[in-house]
């Protein structure tokens, strides 16, 4: 005979909740994200977060429902907000005068510019440099980068962040030029 484990009242309805509405909140995600596996991340982060958290909230429909939308719209907008960064960034490189147009004690070829950024990556946690390669070197998605690492899809986008922004003071005015020429290798379109 086969032991079973009754559902608390908490997990029967977060199973309840998610069945009935994962599907609709991936919807509404869309009012904010196109990419269709972005907001299926998100609305599953959003998820998570409720089940860690599911001491703490009232987890009846009427409840939980306000706190859902709540996060997956900041979530969302997060996200948006995250892609602006990098965007923005890349199109300050684009202003910045050309390499090759400074003087010639700041001129650096590719290979001494790659040099740079390991020797800047060295200085790095392991899961902070594992992600910027698993993205920039190896082409791969947040996604696909979380389950690899077993990590969620924000904390891969918080480590880029964090990566940037270490790799930014280290690398002052390479960083740009670095940061176009790993997007054009793995394949990124703006």
């Amino acid at each position: 005979m086969r032991n079973t484990i009754p559902y608390s009242s908490h997990e029967i309805r977060f199973k309840k909740l998610y069945e009935e509405y994962y599907a609709p909140f991936c919807l509404y995600a869309k009012r904010f994200i196109e990419d269709r596996y972005v907001r299926e991340d998100i609305v599953s982060d959003v998820f998570a977060t409720l089940w860690r958290r599911r001491e703490e909230i009232d987890l009846r429909p009427e409840t939980a429902l306000a706190f859902l939308k709540m996060c997956v719209k900041n979530s969302c907008l997060n996200h948006i907000k995250h892609l602006h960064y990098e965007i923005d960034y890349a199109e300050v490189y684009k202003k910045k005068k050309p390499l090759y147009e400074q003087s010639p004690d700041t001129l650096y070829n590719l290979e001494e510019l790659y040099e740079l950024l390991y020797k800047s990556l060295e200085k790095l946690p392991e899961n902070y440099r594992l992600v910027f390669i698993k993205h920039f070197f190896e082409g791969k998605t947040h996604a696909e980068i979380a389950e690899e690492l077993r990590l969620s899809v924000k904390s891969i986008d918080r480590y880029k962040q964090k990566v940037i922004a270490i790799l930014q003071e280290d690398l002052k005015d390479y960083l740009p030029l670095l940061l176009l020429v790993l997007y054009q290798s793995s394949g990124y379109s703006g």
